[in-house]
């Protein structure tokens, strides 16, 4: 029991300290070296998952194209997912999230000044509008991560997709790379408060979906093809991880 203790309140500690040094100093890069914050990023996601003994892997990152923006879809369990997509995902990428992180002192800055997207998750006027400015976005300087669930999954069952990523990957013109995370949700459970020391990650990426020559009228279809797509990682993605049912 103290050994647990012990462990959380070190990877507690840890996390928020990394999280504040780095939101520090992605604001500053943000602004004149966008790559130079992604590497700051990527090692605040290293070292905050290595203060949580979490034991991370990913496999099929090929699949990732060289060449031009795309939209990620995953699925989402912990807050420790972004911390393993920046850990593994060397692509200029940010992420669409909820509003209320943008209201966190610091972190909320350095989000938004890296270019991240803040939305309301109710459908109204002003996410059709952050919505509208990302396809500029994907089309000109970056790629974007949905968590297409909208939100994290308590009990480690997909849920169904929202339409904002086959929207958006529509309107841009960009591929959609589906990919799926396991374990993440079994190191901090939603609404635990210890952390489950040594835990085993798998994030695992899948084939590019192409776009070009889809309409509007064919995300619900792009939808529910990113849904399937996405189920089928996370079955490998949890018998990589060992989370299975």
């Amino acid at each position: 029991m103290m050994r647990k203790l012990l462990q959380t309140v070190f990877a507690g500690t840890a996390a928020v300290g990394l999280t504040g040094a780095a939101s520090a100093t992605v604001s500053v890069l943000s602004g004149f070296d966008p790559l130079a914050a992604d590497k700051v990023l990527r090692a605040w996601g290293r070292s905050s998952l290595a203060a949580a003994g979490v034991q991370h892997e990913a496999y099929g990152l090929e699949h990732i194209p060289e060449d031009g923006n795309v939209v990620f879809v995953c699925n989402h369990q912990s807050h420790f997912d972004a911390m393993v997509n920046f850990a593994h995902i060397r692509k200029h990428t940010r992420y669409v999230a909820k509003a209320e992180l943008f209201k966190i002192p610091v972190f909320g800055r350095a989000m938004r000044r890296a270019g991240n997207i803040p939305v309301q998750r109710t459908g109204g006027a002003d996410d059709k509008a952050r919505l509208s400015e990302a396809v500029m976005a994907v089309r000109e300087r970056v790629s974007v991560l949905f968590f297409a669930e909208g939100t994290r999954s308590p009990d480690g069952e997909l849920k169904p997709f929202k339409k904002g990523a086959a929207t958006l990957a529509i309107q841009a013109q960009v591929p959609v790379v589906p990919m799926a995370l396991s374990g993440t949700r079994l190191i901090l459970p939603k609404g635990g408060r210890a952390v489950r020391w040594g835990q085993r990650v798998a994030l695992v990426v899948g084939r590019p979906v192409p776009t070009q020559g889809l309409t509007l009228e064919d995300r619900d279809t792009l939808t529910r093809r990113l849904e399937e797509a996405v189920a089928g990682l996370y079955a490998e993605a949890r018998e990589r991880s060992g989370d299975t049912p």
